[in-house]
């Protein structure tokens, strides 16, 4: 082909009905899965553990015929990995990292024992998918971290999988201990030993996502939408930076994952004037080193930031990874070269490359085509 490859650091799957299926017994009606109805509506809906989805509306396309064969190809593309290829390929996409899709809200169903099991099921099934061709899928895994003990002994599993991240719940549950405290450490070890990125996305952690509300519930979207596009932000600040993590495990790096990344300036902002002014008046202890050290070891996802180029201002263009989000409804494909074109062409072609490609298979060690190599040296892992 003659367009130039591009990786995607956040693409999704999706769950099979089946996948549950050895706990069913276990877990009854609690159990995750597919329903006919909710709410006396019929349709498609997946039920989380906690909330109903309607499916048609999380993944691309409906809206008339053609949109609707778009739709009919990205849900079998997203559980058959030879279907996936095609996808990729036609998109010009050389290489993904593959998240959840149901599994991300499951994380908030209140069974801590069945999220885990489902956890475990969940892992093996993605890690068999990404190995149908290793080198252009990378399976991430997902680990509820209500159990420090179980988390660490799943981190050591799939990092002997190839797991090349381990997605977490995006903040601690109130009534868990805060990530900064020290019970958490052992797990944050793990990851620095394994070379593992902690990631913390969009819908697991304690603010109700937008899909899942229905009627008048719907009325409280755009409060919602903020508020979980911007719930990783905090935590990074106050768990990670400020508390300490990041101090202790000095080699640990940390992935934002679909929060875009024009609010990178203003986080950063405010982050100095922690450090600052802030410290001085609260007496408040700073940290080991400047913010700055510390967002070196950040990495942050986005798929059509228009802002992009603020961010890149901001904390350089080594850190910015894109993903095309696919199949959910705002993903990229098939016009994934466009849209790249469209959101970075303007930072200049080396930065393009870096934010489209290579920062993604420096992070995750992802093998590159003959056609679009680059030096050994600039493939360092930037997780060594």
């Amino acid at each position: 082909m003659t367009k130039e490859w591009i990786i995607s650091s956040d693409s999704h799957v999706l769950e099979p009905d089946d996948l549950f299926k050895p706990i069913a017994r276990k877990y009854g009606d609690q159990l995750p899965g597919y329903r006919n109805k909710h709410l006396g509506k019929s349709g498609q809906f997946y039920f989380t553990g906690l909330e109903y989805i309607q499916v048609d509306e999380i993944v691309e396309g409906d809206e008339t015929p053609a949109k609707k064969k778009l739709q009919e190809t990205l849900i079998r593309a997203s559980m058959d990995p030879y279907a996936r290829i095609e996808c990729i390929d036609q998109d010009g996409v050389w290489a993904e990292v593959l998240n959840s899709t149901w599994m991300l809200y499951t994380m908030r169903a209140a069974n801590d024992r069945m999220v885990e099991d489902c956890c475990r099921l969940y892992n093996d099934w993605v890690g068999e998918m990404a190995s149908a061709n290793p080198t252009r899928f990378k399976a991430t895994a997902m680990i509820h971290m209500a159990d420090v003990d179980w988390a660490c002994r799943e981190l050591d599993r799939v990092a002997k999988k190839g797991h090349v991240a381990v997605l977490v719940n995006c903040d601690s549950r109130p009534e868990w201990a805060p990530y900064r405290d020290k019970k958490y450490d052992k797990f944050w070890a793990r990851c620095q030993a394994h070379k593992i990125p902690p990631t913390l996305h969009i819908i697991t952690g304690n603010i109700r996502d937008p899909f899942t509300l229905f009627g008048k519930e719907r009325e409280e979207l755009p409060k919602l939408t903020i508020q979980i596009l911007s719930e990783s932000f905090p935590v990074l600040a106050n768990e990670f930076i400020f508390g300490g993590i990041m101090d202790r495990f000095p080699k640990l790096h940390v992935v934002l994952s679909e929060y875009e990344v024009s609010w990178i300036p203003y986080v950063l902002f405010r982050m100095y004037q922690i450090e600052g002014p802030f410290a001085d008046a609260l007496k408040f202890k700073r940290p080991k080193r400047k913010v700055d050290d510390y967002m070196e070891r950040v990495w942050h996802g986005f798929v059509d930031d228009a802002f992009v180029k603020a961010a890149v201002d901001a904390v350089g263009s080594k850190n910015l990874m894109w993903g095309s989000d696919f199949p959910h409804a705002r993903c990229t494909y098939p016009n994934s070269q466009k849209v790249v074109q469209k959101t970075l062409a303007k930072l200049g072609k080396k930065a393009m490359d870096d934010l489209a490609y290579y920062n993604c298979a420096r992070l995750y060690g992802i093998d590159l085509p003959k056609s679009r190599k680059v030096p050994a040296k600039g493939l360092k892992l930037a997780a060594e």
